[in-house]
Formats: C-alpha cells, structure tokens, sequence
C-alpha cells in the first residue's frame, strides 16, 4: 500500500478544532506522499488557502465560530477558489449535514471516526480526478484556442428545428455578425444566403432528416452569402450530418471555407481568357472558339450563313509613332465602341492585336446585310474622334469572307479574311473586299515567290545588269545604273517590279541590297583595271529605304569600297522619293555621313511622290532624276513638259545634275537636252547589259552618242549601236 501511494503528490489542508484529529490526518497523508498543510479554524483555513492554494481541503463540519459549511460556502463563492475540491469529514449518522456539504459543492465526505486507507484512498481519488478535470480543462482551452484562431468557420447545429450550438469567431468576418448574435436567430444564417443558391442548403439545413437514414452522412455544398456591407462571399461548406445517441436528435457539423478570393482569380483568369485587357472586347482565343462553334452550327443548316469581318485600321502606325501609345490606346478603346454600334447585340466583335479587329456575324442569309454592316463601320469610324485635344478622323480596310459550308476551321477563314483585308489595302484602303480564290491564288504564288527569293542569292540566280547614262552635252558616256535581275530556274526572268517590293516586304531587301552594292563595286573597279577611260564612269547603286533607316549602313559602304578598292567618287547611291518622305532622323544622319566620305546621292523618281521642296534643301542630295512617266508623257500632255522644265530649272538653281529616265525615241531626247537637261538614259541609247555588253560599250564611249546637227542621222547611229 505504501508503495502504491509514494508517487501522489499534493498540498492537503486539514481543517479541524481538535489537535488529535489533525495529528493523525497529518501523519497518515505525509506517510502517503502527500504534503500537509493544518488549519485549527474556518478563518484560519480562508487566510491559509488564500496564502498558498492548496490542491484539496479536507474539512471539519462542526467547528466553533465559522463552521465547516460556512467556510466552504465562502470559498466556493470567491471565483479564484470556487473550482477547489473539500472533503467533509463528519460523524457517521450526520446526514442533514452531509447532504448540505454536497449541495455546496463539496465533492465528497469521509465519516468519522477514520480509516486510515478510506481517507488516503478518498484523497488520491479526487487529487486525480481533479487531475483529470484540469487537464480536460486545459485540453478544451486549446481546442477553443485553435478553433477560435482558424479563418475558417467551424459550426454546429442541431437539425428539426435548426439550432445552431458552436460557431468560432471566423464567422464575423463574412456574416458581419457576432456568433452570439447567429446562435440567437440562427434563422439569419439562411436569410443572408444568395436567393438561387438557397434552395440547395435549405434541402440539408432545414427539412426533417428521413429517420431510416443512416445514422451519418456527408455533404459538400458551394454557395453565395451577403455579408457586411452587401459584399457577397463564396463558400465552400464541408459538413456532416449524425443522429446523436443521447438526445436521438439530428446533428450537423461543419466547417465553411471562405473562397471568395479563389472565385475572383477564377473570374479574372476566365476574363483574361476571353477578353482583351485594352478595350473590353473578345480576344482572339475566345473569337477563334467562337468561329469554330459557329461554322460547326453552319454545317446543319441549309440556308443561314457566317459572315467574317478582318478590319485594320488604315495608317495607325502614324498616331502611335507621333503621339504615343497611350494616346493611340485610348483611340482603339473609342474605336471598339463605334465597331459594336455597327452590329447587331449577338455579333461578337474582337480586337485580334494592335490595330486589328474583327466581326463574327451569324444567322446572314444575304450578302447586302453584310455589306451594309462594312458601310456602316467606315461612316462610324469617319466621324470625328477625340482623345486629349486631339482630332482624328478614322478609316479601315476590311477583308469579307462569307461561308456557307466552304469553312470547317476558323484559322482558315481568318487566313482569307485576312488576305481579303490586305487586297483592300492594296486597293487604296476605306473600302472593303469580298475575299476570291484568284486572292488566294496571288498569295499563294507570292508566299512560294518568297520562298525562292531567300535560296536564289546562295543559288547565284540574281545578277546586275548595268544601263548606260549618257551625257547630252559631252555626247559621252557618263556611266551606268546597276540593275538587279533575277532568273528563276523554271519562271525564267522575274520582273524587278514583282520581286523587289517582295523583298522589301519579306525582309530581304538588305541582303539583296549588299549584294548589288559589293557586286557593283567590285565590277566597276575590274572596268577601271581594263579600261583606263572606265575611271571617269559613275556607278549608280539603287538603295532601298530599309537600307538607308540601317544605322550601319555607311559603314557597310565604306567596308565594300576598301574591299574593292573603289574610289568614293566613282558611286552614286539612288534613293528614292519615297525614302526622302520617310524622313526618318537615321535617314538624314546616314547621308550626312555618306556625303563626308565624298559620296554623291541621287534622288530617284523625283516628281511621283509628294516630298517638299523644303527637303532638296535639308538633304544632301546631287541628282535629281525625273521619273519616266513625265518624259514619256511629254509629247502628248504638255503639264509633264512643264514639269520637267521646272524640275530642271529647280535642278540648276540649287546646283543639281538632272537626269532624264526612260528616254525612248529622238523626240524625246533632243526635247530634253532643248530644255538643258544634263544626263539621259533610256531604251534609246541602250537597253540594259550584261557585263560583258556593258565592256564592249565603254570601249566604243569614245565616239560621241548624239549628233545634234541631223536628227535622222542620230536615229541611225543610236539604233545601229543599240
């Protein structure tokens, strides 16, 4: 016995008026492991316990002065000592005494006079089951710690009527209200559900469970509630639903988790998916889906047709260059709400990228409707626009493609839209086209064009052939212009017109450029090694605007004229009026840094564009060469005569050289040399040759061209030397 005890510990206050009694208490609980505390009175008992609270007290009902049962009830009603546990001790037949020790909290009695193992065995049991208590205590103080600090709610209620029982306080943050204030009226924790997603909770939380159910089931439930200040919260409900032994009530327990922040990421993800971020419209994931589903609908029916609108807007580069992209945005966002006032409400309008939007149209059963859809976006978009004291007046070009069952795949028609989009483009822009299969076709062919133009340089297939410039005063020949030809293995000769702006589009125009220019310079140095009378000629080189908007390209001509030792002045770079307009700032710099180096500059087509004449001034340009449309013409429309009198008159005033192009009979070539012109070229006097041509010609340059004196006799001698 006494072994089974050492192991208790505690302080035990004896309470009692008679010294033989606490002698004997005090040695038979030391003697069990206790500690001892004695106590002769009920007041000296309060003043001890409120010294050094003891873990159990026993104490004597009958004392002088304040008894036993008026000690225990003045303890019991100080709340640092109500939770203390007394043991009575009290004589054997005292029963109205014991049954009012009970009723004021005592939690037993042990009768006089005492066994020494009752009252060990008394003690030890309730030192341990207030042991137990505490520690059941300090066990629900930690589960209320960790539910009251989870964000999520964790609820219980019973069902039939609902009664709510337990709500943490997680549940202010979306309701707004206390858990106290939902327990109350628990009839609120339905009432703030979102009306359509009522019906779904009520069907757990508020019917009568079926009674041969079984005794527990699961549910999982996804719902809208309004909280505080009308915000509405997503919540994802987890509960459980069991009928309790005890009561044999319907109990429902759970935990909501709050997912209005994963809801609003859903909801930006599926905007993102759907929308463009600039002007709200469908983006082009979302319209190709569209597209697909609407061609798929088209395939069952017999009469109605989609319709698809590609529209670019024409020269927007130039707001975006000029004046910004915020400026260019806000001009997108205005335009996209013009494009949705041209259609109907169920045709899905979408901006594609930059300046490119387009219109699916269902349910068409006549071209007109689709066309008079065109017209109206181009009378919109004309009227005027604002943005930030701005005025812009606005056209497009528009592809139209209609289907039928021609279509199983929207990136094929978007392709033909897009096709028929740039022929109207190329027709001028502010007009629309009807997309053809000969549109296709041309495509087709100048995509596979493409394809040979970037293998023809490795494959040696473009070559220079060189036309003869002469001098109308010297009747001599003043040098050549170097003129790229392609020779397609099966096509046979590409016109220039067909593959230069094709390269110009493709990318390759500068690749093709430096091989003109090394190959132009590398044979005008072999003619002035042969030809001693070559190192007078000028090598005129066409250079094209992507040429000189490349801030490495004087480098490059300086590299190709130490390469082939090439003096500077015996080349001409041709560029043309087009490249004057651009009037980029790496433009005027590279001709500046050309002209340093001694370069002459000669502008090309002057007249067929529409450069001020402030330019001739700015730039340091040598030659003008006036276009061959004003001298073919000038016979018969005598405005392209005065032209070339003023583009000559301006030529001389600003100390320019003037050469005439195209020059094709006598008539032409003795008018401009009448009105002074200093240099000609054309099919008159050569057309263009091949090197070994051009190498005889130069041998010959030593007689003059052009016999003044007799027009008959110059006839004869240009057409027998051509």
């Amino acid at each position: 016995m006494e072994n089974r005890l050492n192991d208790r510990s505690g302080l035990i206050l004896i309470v009692d008026d008679t010294p033989t009694n606490l002698s004997l208490l005090a040695q038979v609980l030391g003697d069990a492991g206790f500690e001892v505390a004695i106590a002769t009175s009920g007041e000296r008992a309060i003043e001890q316990v409120k010294r050094e609270r003891p873990d159990l007290i026993l104490l004597d009902i009958m004392m002088p002065g304040i008894g036993g049962l008026e000690t225990c009830r003045r303890l019991k009603a100080d709340p640092c000592f109500n939770t203390l546990p007394v043991i009575f001790m009290t004589a054997l037949a005292d029963v109205e005494h014991k049954v009012k020790a009970l009723e004021l909290g005592a939690v037993d009695y042990i009768t006089k006079p005492f066994r020494e193992s009752e009252v060990v065995d008394r003690v030890a049991i309730h030192l341990e089951l207030c042991k137990t208590r505490l520690a059941l205590a300090q066990s629900e103080k930690r589960t209320e710690t960790v539910l009251n600090s989870l964000r999520e709610v964790v609820w219980s209620a019973y069902l039939d009527p609902f009664e709510i029982v337990y709500l943490n306080p997680s549940v202010e943050a979306i309701y707004g209200l206390s858990p106290q204030a939902l327990i109350d009226r628990p009839e609120q924790w339905i009432e703030r559900i979102v009306e359509e997603d009522t019906p779904s909770v009520k069907a757990y939380l508020c019917g009568t469970p079926n009674p041969n159910a079984s005794d527990c089931e699961s549910f999982e439930l996804e719902y809208r509630v309004i909280g505080l200040h009308g915000k509405a919260h997503w919540l994802q409900c987890h509960a459980k639903i069991q009928r309790e032994a005890s009561s044999g009530r319907f109990r429902v327990d759970g935990v909501l988790y709050d997912n209005t922040a994963r809801k609003l990421a859903e909801q930006k993800l599926v905007y993102a998916a759907q929308k463009d971020s600039l002007t709200d419209l469908a983006n082009r994931a979302f319209f190709i889906d569209k597209l697909n589903q609407a061609l798929k609908a088209v395939q069952s029916s017999q009469s109605a047709k989609v319709a698809l609108l590609f529209i670019d807007l024409d020269r927007f580069k130039n707001v975006n260059d000029s004046l910004g992209h915020s400026i260019g945005d806000e001009l997108l966002v205005q335009v996209s709400h013009r494009l949705l006032k041209a259609v109907r409400p169920t045709d899905l309008v979408a901006r594609l990228g930059g300046d490119e939007f387009t219109i699916l149209i269902e349910n068409i059963y006549k071209e007109e409707h689709v066309l008079t859809i065109c017209d109206r976006i181009q009378d919109l978009l004309s009227q005027p626009l604002s943005v930030d004291g701005y005025t812009f007046t606005l056209t497009a070009s528009i592809g139209v493609v209609l289907s039928a069952d021609l279509y199983r795949c929207a990136d094929d028609m978007l392709r033909d839209a897009d096709i028929a989009m740039y022929e109207a483009k190329r027709q001028g822009k502010a007009c629309y086209q009807l997309f053809s299969r000969q549109m296709y076709d041309q495509v087709a062919y100048k995509l596979s064009l493409e394809n040979e133009l970037r293998l023809a340089l490795k494959k040696a297939e473009l070559f220079l052939v060189y036309q003869p410039i002469l001098d109308l005063e010297t009747e001599k020949l003043s040098g050549f212009e170097a003129l790229m030809r392609w020779h397609h293995p099966e096509l046979g000769m590409v016109s220039p017109g067909e593959f230069i702006p094709l390269a110009e589009e493709a990318g390759l125009i500068n690749n093709i450029g430096e091989f003109a220019l090394e190959e132009a310079c590398h044979q005008m140095s072999q003619w002035i090694e042969a030809y001693p009378e070559a190192a007078a000629l000028t090598m005129n080189i066409n250079v094209s605007s992507h040429q000189l908007e490349t801030e490495s390209f004087p480098r490059l001509v300086d590299k190709t004229l130490r390469k082939t030792h090439l003096n500077a002045r015996n080349i001409k770079l041709e560029v043309t009026e087009t490249s004057l307009i651009k009037n980029t700032q790496v433009s005027w710099e590279n001709l500046r840094k050309l002209k340093e180096k001694h370069i002459r500059i000669s502008l090309d087509d002057f007249g067929t564009g529409y450069s001020s004449l402030s330019y001739l001034i700015k730039f340091p340009v040598d030659t003008l060469k006036i276009d061959r449309s004003f001298v073919s013409t000038m016979k018969s429309n005598h405005s392209s005569l005065e032209v070339v009198r003023a583009v000559i008159t301006l030529a001389r005033t600003l100390g320019m050289v003037v050469v005439a192009e195209g020059v094709e009979d006598v008539d032409q070539a003795l008018a401009i040399r009448g009105l002074g012109c200093d240099l000609v070229q054309g099919y008159l006097f050569s057309k263009p040759l091949s090197v070994e041509q051009a190498a005889e010609y130069i041998q010959q340059s030593r007689s003059s061209i052009l016999s003044v004196g007799s027009v008959s006799h110059t006839y004869q001698l240009v057409a027998g030397r051509a």
